[in-house]
């Protein structure tokens, strides 16, 4: 206890630990310009996504969030992304890869694997040759390794094919379809690998619809004999 009118000691620690309780004017103004900008930028970069999602089909690279945020900081756009992640603006699918809340399943099976192309119960049921078909899952094929990508519910599937069986697709709106023909073949394909799906391949497939001679024509591109004779016996 001090004598009342006397100066109050002061230790070594006062000044430190008074700084940290109650920063000095500069620490603060840095502090809240930094709170402010972050909060600022949000609903702006939120609506900046916003009229990119139709265009992007609600598919973002990291490369694409860089470009549409033009932050060239790293800490700085990592903090961003993270707001808009913790706001359910965007989605992490997997590294380096975010969705909107609505997106394109298929167009993200594409960006993960530009070369591959969306193919089996997809193609069979978006062309109304089957009745169902995963709402949540697209299969694809593509030269090289087989991946398998599972994230938010959804599942990305990519088999791999020899280079000479690729063909039988085109590019609609940014994203390679199969024809229903190469579908057929590639389901039955699979099927003798030991793929399974949630349709019979013999009994749920409306094999009246598809094109014979077209069939004829890419089987002619398989070197496995025992494989058209397989084909052959289905359709017949």
């Amino acid at each position: 206890m001090r004598a009342a009118g006397m100066p109050q000691q002061r230790y070594a620690g006062d000044e430190v630990v008074e700084r940290l309780v109650r920063p000095d004017f500069k620490t603060q103004e840095s502090l809240q310009f930094c709170i402010l900008s972050f909060v600022v930028k949000l609903p702006s970069d939120a609506k900046v996504l916003a009229g990119l999602a139709s265009e992007q089909r609600g598919v973002f690279s990291t490369k694409d969030l860089e470009v549409a945020l033009q932050d060239r900081h790293p800490a700085s756009f990592a903090r961003r992304v993270r707001a808009l992640l913790e706001a359910g603006v965007l989605r992490r699918f997997l590294r380096g890869w975010y969705v909107a809340d609505t997106f394109d399943l298929p167009t993200l099976s594409q960006r993960l694997a530009p070369a591959s192309y969306i193919s089996f119960g997809n193609v069979l049921a978006r062309r109304l040759l089957i009745g169902t078909s995963p709402q949540r899952q697209v299969m694809a094929a593509r030269v090289g390794r087989s991946r398998r990508y599972r994230a938010l519910g959804y599942e990305i599937v990519h088999l791999s094919i020899a280079a000479h069986l690729d063909f039988g697709h085109c590019a609609e709106e940014g994203v390679d379809w199969a024809d229903s023909e190469k579908a057929l073949l590639d389901v039955l394909f699979f099927h003798l690998r030991g793929q399974r799906y949630v349709f019979d391949p013999f009994s749920d497939i409306d094999l009246s619809r598809l094109d014979r001679e077209r069939i004829d024509t890419y089987l002619e591109r398989y070197r496995n004999p025992k494989f058209v004779t397989f084909v052959e016996g289905v359709l017949s």
